[in-house]
């Protein structure tokens, strides 16, 4: 089992990349977010290649990932316009209420008792994030968007979570997510006008960054977080994504200490908050262990 989670913290320090990435991209959230699930779902079309011993999804499933993908695309265009419209360490940090809304979300649909250890946990985690930011008047849209945003992470995680139950080949989920991702904010330049002649310059490190955005951090991260899914609940899999931020920032860190760039200085809230996160994560990995060795002695 402890393999499931290294890898699954692997796949979460990639993600931490993700808003960097957001970041220096030089085009708008929502450009940003159509070419990064155009491209994942080549991706995925291109490993199918290689997998093709799969077991297909039926067509009623095909329909439901689909519509999953939606919510996966509109999360990524709330998560690149809350970078835009505040900070990289707003935008990953407000992801962390994703683990509030999973407790809720996660019993409804998976038809079990809300767990008592979850809500606190998840609470936990939001104080975090308080302590952190404080109160930031001056990026309120661009938090209402992160939170927006974490909201659907919770909802298509839970989703994925179900799918899984069912069996549904991890390959196949990411290839139908990606379509639904792509073709909704297709739909939603195209009403907004801005499919132009325009539409598809760019400069060559906006290009280069989005194969690596929609390549390495979407198409092989999101398979793979989608089969951990085997052995992990949606509960875990959403309060070990909290560890983006951190991961993000300490990236962030590392680089500056790399190319002598000026970085920020974190204050004692932010390591105050960041303990908080990280406590949260590993008490819940100890809760969900001691679960199972009680689950194996009866």
């Amino acid at each position: 089992m402890a393999k499931y989670y290294v890898i699954l913290h692997l796949i979460v320090f990639i993600w931490g990349f993700t808003g960097i990435l957001g970041d220096v991209i030089e085009l708008p959230a929502e450009k940003i977010t159509f070419f990064r699930t155009a491209l994942a779902f080549i991706f995925a079309l291109f490993m199918g290649l290689f997998y093709r011993k799969r077991k297909r999804a039926s067509q009623p499933q095909k329909v439901q990932l689909f519509l999953t993908g939606i919510i996966v695309g509109l999360h990524w265009f709330f998560f690149f316009l809350a970078i835009k419209l505040s900070t990289v360490s707003i935008g990953v940090i407000c992801m962390s209420s994703s683990t509030l809304f999973t407790s809720i979300l996660e019993p409804i649909l998976f038809k079990r008792k809300f767990s008592t250890a979850e809500l606190v946990l998840s609470f936990c985690i939001i104080a975090g994030i308080t302590i952190i930011f404080g109160f930031e008047t001056g990026y309120a849209i661009g938090i209402l968007c992160g939170l927006l945003s974490a909201f659907l992470a919770a909802l298509f995680t839970v989703k994925n979570g179900k799918f899984m139950q069912q069996k549904i080949n991890p390959l196949e989920i990411t290839t139908f997510e990606m379509l639904g991702g792509a073709l909704i904010m297709l739909i939603f330049v195209f009403v907004s006008g801005n499919v132009n002649s325009q539409f598809f310059v760019m400069s060559m490190s906006d290009f280069l960054y989005l194969l690596l955005l929609s390549s390495v951090c979407t198409s092989i991260a999101f398979l793979v977080s989608v089969w951990v899914m085997k052995k992990l609940s949606p509960f875990t899999v959403s309060i070990s994504i909290n560890m983006e931020p951190i991961y993000t920032i300490l990236i962030v860190v590392l680089y500056g200490v790399l190319t002598g760039v000026d970085t920020e200085i974190m204050s004692t809230g932010f390591y105050v908050g960041s303990l908080i996160i990280v406590g949260s994560i590993f008490t819940n990995a100890i809760i969900k262990r001691r679960t199972r060795l009680k689950l194996k002695k009866t």
